[in-house]
């Protein structure tokens, strides 16, 4: 998957403004809508973009898009 694609999913995910600027290093965190109800919704996007697993545990480390898309595997985008 191209980066800015799921950069755009992400956004969706997470019901930002469709004008919202991510990238690599957007703190998750930081965002007033990052709850555990965009965390269910990333971990749907994850598993039926990329068939992985994550458990929301394991969201506790990741800080920045950057760390979610190492968490999936770097391999898998462009």
């Amino acid at each position: 998957m191209k980066r800015t694609d799921f950069y755009l999913k992400l956004i969706d995910a997470l019901e930002l403004s469709s004008d919202f600027s991510m990238d690599a290093v957007t703190n998750l965190k930081n965002l007033e809508e990052y709850d555990s109800i965009s965390i269910m919704s990333i971990i749907a996007l994850i598993d039926e973009y990329f068939g992985k697993k994550l458990n929301a545990n394991e969201f506790k480390e990741i800080t920045t898009v950057n760390d979610l898309m190492e968490k999936i595997g770097s391999e898998n985008f462009e």
